[in-house]
């Protein structure tokens, strides 16, 4: 899924190449005229230490400073997604010496969330009006305080930075940061830059939660209302685990026969581990098996046998992905062939409600003349998935008469398990008649 900013089970790696164009996503471009911009350096221009012999010479940087990423000051860039800082007069004209000595620092950062499965081959930003020069900064948990790579720097007219795949982590949000220095009294612009991962361009905002199919079965594709991707693990798809629970019983080795009583009547007995009614959460609760214990009538252990435990030949288990219920049984004997068994009953609820999220803004303005059209919803249930179809909603504005609209939405499961409900206001403004 190509798209904005903005999946626990892991499926295999794969290569990107084999996955849709949305698996990958990303913020909007943001700018920072820097932290050399002061109330006594409005203009933020700052003396290079070095003397440059050409325009976007690697050590001009040392006097340049990256904004953290949460400072205020950064803001929207011209063209979220492709920088269109193209149409700025240069301020080093206002330098000392207009050329080669001073540097007029402006920051360009971007979030990349690469899927957990995908396996990062190529990572490069690709350039477009370079002008004087640039170099990309990565920050992530391996370089959480930034780290800039020598094939990073870009020079005037360049056209990308080599490949910078070794630094990018998959399952994260890899800060990516360019920093663009104008040194010279003639122009100042970057027209675009390019994040492109694995041959595809990572563009931004996801307009349905199918272009954010990462190829992960065990992860749900989710369109969040900001247009950006998420990716959260799954427990179940189409009623199987994903990837393996811990089926495990209580081992014969830890049985002990201090609670065990000898029985004058020669009977063996059995005593399941926990309560033989259990009740599991459908989605979330993964299943293990308590165990049981037997002894023969002198308090000797004897084997237990297994069915529907989920680690015996005898069947899955209970399904922790499926509403229903569930037996284990437990049978033992002893060397005169007497037995005896136990069932454990096993519940799997849905119980917990799914969440409901509008994509688009709660209050819209329409202008009047044309058919509103709902930006949409998505819903996702821990037990049956991405439910987003099963939404409920009431409630049209009419694109053609002038008036304030609600639209309601509504959605319940089919453990009947309602999500809060949700509403957007339309106003529908300017009718010409």
């Amino acid at each position: 899924m190509i798209k904005k900013v903005l999946g626990g089970v892991v499926g295999a790696v794969v290569a990107l190449a084999a996955l849709p164009a949305a698996a990958q996503s990303r913020t909007p471009w943001q700018m920072h005229n820097g932290n050399e911009v002061t109330a006594s350096n409005p203009l933020g221009l700052v003396k290079f230490k070095c003397s440059p012999t050409q325009h976007g010479q690697n050590c001009e940087y040392d006097v340049a400073s990256v904004p953290a990423a949460s400072d205020p000051d950064w803001v929207a860039a011209p063209n979220g997604e492709t920088i269109g800082f193209s149409v700025y007069p240069s301020r080093v004209c206002q330098a000392p010496n207009t050329c080669l000595a001073y540097g007029d620092f402006t920051y360009f950062q971007t979030f990349v969330n690469v899927p957990q499965n995908v396996a990062v081959t190529t990572f490069t930003i690709t350039f477009n009006g370079m002008d004087d020069g640039s170099r990309v900064s990565i920050y992530n948990s391996a370089h959480p305080e930034g780290l800039i790579i020598p094939g990073s720097y870009v020079y005037l007219g360049g056209a990308g930075t080599a490949n910078l795949a070794a630094f990018v982590k998959s399952g994260e949000n890899n800060r990516v940061v360019i920093t663009q220095v104008d040194d010279c009294c003639t122009e100042n612009h970057l027209q675009s830059a390019a994040v492109v991962l694995n041959g595809q361009v990572v563009e931004t905002a996801c307009a349905t939660s199918s272009d954010c199919d990462d190829g992960d079965t065990c992860t749900s594709d989710v369109c969040n209302s900001d247009g950006s991707c998420s990716h959260p693990a799954l427990a179940c798809v189409n009623s199987q685990v994903c990837g393996s629970q811990n089926l495990t019983a209580t081992s014969l080795s830890n049985f002990s026969s201090a609670s065990c009583t000898p029985n004058a009547s020669g009977q063996p007995s059995l005593v399941p581990a926990g309560s033989l009614d259990m009740t599991l959460e459908c989605g979330e609760t993964t299943w293990t098996d308590p165990g049981a214990e037997a002894f023969d009538s002198t308090c000797a252990p004897i084997t237990v046998h297994y069915y529907n435990s989920g680690h015996d030949s005898y069947g899955p288990g209970p399904a922790t992905c499926a509403e229903g219920l569930y037996y284990v049984q437990y049978i033992a004997w002893d060397a005169m062939g007497q037995t005896v068994s136990a069932i454990r009953n096993v519940t799997v609820n849905d119980t917990h409600a799914p969440t409901l999220a509008l994509k688009g803004p709660t209050h819209m303005v329409h202008q009047c003349g044309t058919q509103w059209v709902d930006p949409g919803w998505t819903a996702f249930d821990t037990c049956y998935g991405d439910i987003t179809p099963e939404v409920h909603w009431t409630g049209f504005p009419n694109g053609w008469v002038e008036g304030v609209y609600t639209v309601n939405y509504t959605l319940t499961d089919s453990g009947g398990n309602s999500a809060t409900p949700l509403t957007r206001t339309v106003e529908v403004v300017n009718c010409p008649w």
